[in-house]
């Protein structure tokens, strides 16, 4: 009886030990965004706006490329693929006095080991923008490198 006291308690202890062990390789010190996207803020002049009944989505984006659909918003993140070295955005205003912005972000992929706890991801560097005319005036980019931080990083000037 005794040897099986002695069993059924390394038995345990090796239990709670390989438990432990497990949770302490979690990474939950992992703290933030784990993604680099870039946020588009709109505005006019220096002050951020929002744009009503708002619709943006993907060009030749895989899968639903609808990112917003139809709200009012003063920002929005515009996720880049690593697959191709730019993307494009319509921007729908719903309404028949504005036609759709089309914004096209050029951008180099740059691997980037974050931590032990948190792994590698990559960073953006924006390398070109081009973009109609119809309701946006210009687009900025303060800092053409896009991490992860939560930050406007794409300024969109509307008229």
């Amino acid at each position: 009886m005794r040897k099986n006291s002695k069993y059924g308690f390394r038995l345990m202890l090796t239990v709670i030990m390989t438990v432990v062990a497990m949770t302490s390789c979690n990474n939950d010190n992992c703290i933030g965004n784990g993604s680099s996207i870039p946020l588009a803020g709109f505005y006019n002049g220096d002050k951020q706006v929002s744009i009503s009944n708002l619709t943006v989505y993907g060009i030749g984006a895989p899968n639903d490329s609808v990112i917003i659909d139809n709200t009012s918003a003063s920002s929005v993140y515009l996720p880049l693929r690593l697959s191709t070295g730019s993307c494009s955005y319509v921007f729908n205003y719903n309404t028949e006095d504005v036609e759709n912005d089309t914004i096209t972000l050029s951008y180099d992929a740059i691997p980037f080991f974050q931590s032990h706890e948190c792994g590698a991801m990559y960073n953006f560097k924006i390398t070109s923008t081009e973009h109609t005319r119809n309701a946006i005036d210009s687009v900025r980019i303060p800092d053409p490198m896009i991490t992860n931080a939560d930050v406007v990083s794409i300024k969109i000037y509307v008229q």
